[in-house]
């Protein structure tokens, strides 16, 4: 069984590829919904969620997506790290918020397998789960010091893993319009709308040390979107029985419990992240939540069902990347753990009234950057930065507090500015 293992892993693949492909084989021993892998991660001192399979009706084993989230009054309890004194002593079966699961160590304290939920569980299947984790002892040590070996192969301080990579850019650009590859091609970091680019021209911005984020709107869809003909009143976010609307766009807020709109905005992951092969998401529109005509049970609930979201993305794409667009009275405060980077649009940094308000929000932001590893993103329009003139006060901030700037052009679609 140990060279059926050896032969399976492949040191020169990505280290998730490798963590799946064990996630498979090790589905042959156990019956289950759920398989997650844990890697202990020496620099955090804790084992992190590395990689998440599921069982689905055809009897494969494949990533999870709409059967993971928590609708209604379901709750989510999957944790995305582990403290290093949870690593268990051998195969074991534990409750984890009342479900039975079971716990496979990989000996040598590299990492361990969770699988569940599951009913009973057999002296023979434990003990054949045992010899697993002997097993790919040695096995997963090469895989793990491969990963680490071509990471060190990187210059000017770039590595492939995505996080590093981006907390390495020294600038970004975004853009909702068409095209406009070349000259987005001069970005560390690239925001883009993937519905201006065709497959082909998406792939020529994936060059190497390249980040690339896809736009995804959390809150607001338009009445010309097609899932919009889909949605019930009860898949909009109503107070007072009336559809709440962003009236300056002509859209209307979701609630964020609807299953259909869950769905439409997995499906829309699942495209980005394998079809496309993006590194991560800008989620813009998350801000609504902190809307004034939105009664505060209400953002409570919404609020609870982002966070769900959010982890549920972390559970399914654990190495890709999450860049939240505003939202920093309350929500960042919530989502910090959960995202990569956080980026605040048109700050009013020149209008006096504004000013004890921004320097508070900048002081956040700043510990935010520090206590999370988030990358801060400041983004100046030109329809606004022509009222408030705020570019050389954000620049200065940008300086400062080791933030990226940057100044788009009309509407973010007219044309792509310069680095």
């Amino acid at each position: 069984m140990q060279k059926e293992f050896i032969d399976l892993l492949n040191p020169t693949l990505e280290l998730e590829r490798n963590l799946d492909i064990i996630l498979v084989k090790t589905h042959e021993y156990v019956k289950a919904p759920n398989f997650r892998f844990y890697l202990y991660d020496s620099s955090q001192k804790q084992y992190v969620l590395k990689a998440v399979r599921q069982l689905t009706n055809d009897t494969h084993i494949a990533p999870s997506y709409s059967g993971l989230l928590p609708y209604d009054k379901q709750a989510m309890s999957f944790p995305l790290k582990y403290p290093a004194e949870s690593f268990p002593s051998e195969t074991l079966v534990v409750k984890e918020g009342g479900v039975k699961k079971v716990l496979v160590p990989i000996y040598d304290k590299g990492g361990f397998v969770v699988i569940g939920p599951i009913k009973k569980i057999t002296k023979k299947e434990i003990k054949k789960l045992n010899e697993v984790g002997i097993l790919l002892q040695l096995p997963l040590k090469e895989v793990v010091k491969n990963a680490e070996k071509s990471r060190e192969t990187y210059t000017d301080l770039q590595t492939n893993d995505r996080k590093e990579r981006m907390l390495f850019t020294n600038n970004f650009g975004l853009y909702y319009g068409y095209g406009q590859v070349e000259k987005l091609s001069r970005f560390d970091l690239i925001i883009v709308d993937p519905k201006g680019f065709t497959l082909p021209q998406f792939q020529q911005l994936k060059k190497p040390k390249k980040v690339i984020f896809t736009y995804l709107s959390l809150f607001e869809v338009h009445p010309t979107d097609p899932i919009f003909s889909k949605l019930n009143e009860e898949d909009l976010l109503c107070v007072g029985g009336k559809p709440l609307m962003n009236k300056d766009f002509g859209t209307y807020l979701v609630n964020f419990q609807s299953k259909k709109w869950m769905e439409h905005l997995l499906e829309n992951v699942r495209h980005q992240f394998e079809t496309l092969g993006a590194d991560g998401l800008f989620l813009d529109t998350i801000g609504d939540i902190e809307c004034p005509s939105i009664p505060i049970q209400i953002k409570r609930m919404q609020l609870h069902a982002i966070l769900n979201f959010l982890h549920v993305l972390k559970m399914l794409y654990p190495t890709h990347l999450i860049i939240q667009n505003n939202g920093l009275e309350s929500v960042c405060l919530e989502t910090a753990p959960y995202i990569d980077g956080i980026c605040w649009e048109n700050p009013p940094l020149s209008l006096p009234e504004s000013k004890e308000w921004t320097d508070l929000m900048i002081q956040r932001l700043t510990l935010l950057k520090n206590e999370f590893q988030l990358k801060v993103f400041l983004l100046l329009e030109e329809t606004t930065e022509k009222e408030r003139k705020s570019y050389s006060l954000a620049k200065t901030v940008a300086t400062e507090r080791d933030f990226l700037l940057y100044h788009a052009l009309g509407n973010y679609v007219g044309t792509v500015n310069d680095v």
